[in-house]
């Protein structure tokens, strides 16, 4: 993947800053040919260890459990950011291997199972029986089909319902609850003793995805972040970066999704993000993806009125 030099220096802030994090960083892959990964974090306390997402793949999974092993320590806990599958599908293989994992996340989950999460479940049927289907993607459907018709491993053992912390040895990190922002129920946690914070897909690289995004609700929880004392911020899909760079981040959101709500012609607030987020555009390995990306979200997400009330919980909102 490439990596623009503005990136790679505020990265190598990061790591200057923080040569020894308290944490693993597991990088969540975005192959061209399959679904992604989201990052992962594994945290080790004293007797126990405590996750941060598990995205999708097996192979990405695998190198979670692979750490607490080789410490000989069991994964106790798993904290899911949200409900999108790149970052919730690993549940079921961690638990398999340790059972006694408690899964925190918002109960959001539990409405995209009867919802946006099954909404593809006959055209993911049919693909399978798609003989010029290659296996690869064959894979990426069974196991979405695996995850849906395994809810126990996707719903909260610990519902997150608002602020609450979760300790580990001497640690406390602190969730946080967003109610409508990347999904409905997006769970940040703060770190305060490295100063970091991990969003999910509250912050994602190359730009934001607004599949099941609430703009509204989104600018509110990156300005609550923004407030707080920290030094580093993971992404949900993108390298850890500094807080002057999510501040970058941030701005470049507000500008994008005001323009989307404005009159605007599409191409003024596809540029907008183009201009004010390009060191994040800069990191996609495809220079033509942003542009069609950011226009699909503006015509058929920012701007349908019914899409803009469901992902933000308003139902009966039929209007601009």
């Amino acid at each position: 993947m490439k990596y623009s030099l503005l990136f790679l220096a505020a990265f190598a802030n990061v790591a200057a800053s923080a040569a020894e994090p308290p944490y693993t960083f597991i990088e969540g892959k975005v192959p061209e040919d399959v679904q992604p990964d989201g990052n992962s974090i594994v945290f080790e306390g004293p007797n126990e260890i405590l996750v941060i997402d598990t995205g999708r793949h097996p192979e990405h999974t695998d190198k979670i459990i692979a750490i607490a092993k080789a410490r000989k320590k069991p994964i106790t806990a798993i904290i899911n950011t949200h409900w999108h599958l790149d970052h919730a599908t690993g549940n079921a293989r961690i638990r398999s291997a340790y059972p006694g994992a408690k899964l925190y996340t918002s109960t959001a989950v539990e409405g995209a199972l009867k919802g946006f999460l099954i909404r593809n479940v006959e055209k993911a049927k049919a693909r399978l029986e798609d003989p010029s289907l290659p296996e690869a993607r064959k894979a990426d459907t069974r196991l979405y089909l695996n995850a849906i018709n395994d809810p126990a491993n996707l719903i909260p053992d610990q519902p997150v319902k608002g602020t609450m912390s979760v300790k580990l040895g001497e640690r406390e990190l602190k969730l946080h609850l967003a109610k409508y922002a990347a999904t409905e129920g997006d769970v940040w946690v703060h770190d305060p003793a490295s100063k970091t914070v991990f969003v999910g897909d509250l912050v994602v690289v190359p730009l934001p995805f607004f599949d099941t995004g609430c703009a509204e609700g989104w600018r509110q929880v990156l300005a609550e972040i923004d407030r707080v004392d920290f030094q580093t911020l993971v992404p949900g899909h993108g390298l850890p970066m500094d807080h002057a760079t999510f501040s970058s981040y941030r701005s470049a959101f507000d500008a994008f999704t005001a323009c989307a709500e404005s009159s605007q012609p599409t191409a003024s607030c596809v540029a907008t993000w183009i201009q004010k987020g390009a060191p994040f555009v800069a990191m996609h390995p495809d220079p033509k993806y942003s542009e069609p990306a950011l226009a699909y979200y503006v015509d058929q997400v920012l701007r349908v009125p019914a899409k803009r009330a469901e992902y933000c919980g308003k139902p009966n909102e039929t209007t601009r």
